[in-house]
């Protein structure tokens, strides 16, 4: 499932291709897709609007559009942008086709269909529960986070609304850096352990979105078609039985909320 980098990948790669043009026509193959409204009135609705800005919220892509509108999106586990000219053929999987002004066409495939979209006036309708966002968060504010909250680690982490943007891949590179365990009760960590985790969370994020994220199989492309760099770099994710490039014990793979979740267990005690 793409997370943070990924997502703000996708957003810098959409901004020089779609800023400026105007919604002439919209198509939705797949009225599930559409969250709210209506799928056919969504058609209806965004049609002639422009796109003024796109930005990010943890996950989603909001669309900033002319007259107070916003279109967000969650790409969720297969969901992807493509900005294609009209006669580049399309299959089954092109779920929302928006026709622009420039000739262009701005397609949304999701083989999964599991990807959605909200058209609204409000986009605290859709992302007002989610907590501070992981790259900006400060570390006072996310020792504070930590002082009222309690359970292991990793499903925290994992918790849109504790901290907006973490995924499966980002949570377990994190822990593997900051040597914690995915199952630490997240109460017991120190002053020193949560600094080390906050330093390795945001420099991990940061590094992850400079080379365009993690491509780990053919489900993550950024908008140009081309694969994100940083699975060159995992140190723990994906790793299962390799050793770990820390101390040379295989790395394990085990479940935590239903997630597949790597760690070193000499590097990484509970």
């Amino acid at each position: 499932m793409p997370e943070l980098p990924e997502v703000e990948t996708v957003v810098r790669d959409l901004r020089p291709r779609v800023i400026g043009k105007t919604i002439v026509r919209a198509q939705v193959n797949w009225a599930r897709t559409i969250a709210t409204p209506r799928a056919r009135e969504f058609v209806a609705q965004i049609r002639g609007h422009k796109i003024i800005k796109i930005t990010r919220r943890g996950k989603y892509l909001i669309f900033h559009l002319s007259r107070g509108k916003f279109l967000l999106a969650h790409l969720r586990m297969t969901g992807a942008f493509y900005v294609e000219k009209p006669n580049t053929p399309r299959d089954k999987h092109h779920h929302v086709v928006l026709a622009l002004s420039n000739g262009r066409e701005l397609r949304f495939r999701d083989p999964r269909k599991f990807g959605r979209m909200w058209l609204v006036d409000d986009p605290a309708r859709v992302v007002g529960k989610l907590g501070p966002e992981a790259p900006e968060i400060s570390i006072k504010d996310f020792h504070a986070r930590f002082e009222t909250r309690r359970g292991h680690l990793k499903p925290l982490l994992l918790d849109q609304t504790f901290l907006a943007g973490l995924g499966n891949i980002y949570v377990d590179e994190s822990l593997w850096y900051a040597r914690l365990h995915p199952l630490r009760a997240a109460e017991s960590l120190t002053r020193v352990e949560r600094a080390r985790l906050h330093r390795a969370m945001q420099q991990i994020l940061k590094r992850a979105i400079a080379v365009g994220g993690t491509s780990i199989d053919v489900m993550y492309k950024r908008v140009n078609g081309k694969s994100g760099g940083f699975q060159e770099s995992l140190r723990a994710f994906d790793r299962e039985e390799r050793p770990c490039r820390r101390c040379g014990t295989p790395i394990v793979k085990t479940v935590v909320v239903q997630r597949g979740t790597h760690f070193c267990p000499t590097c990484q005690r509970v």
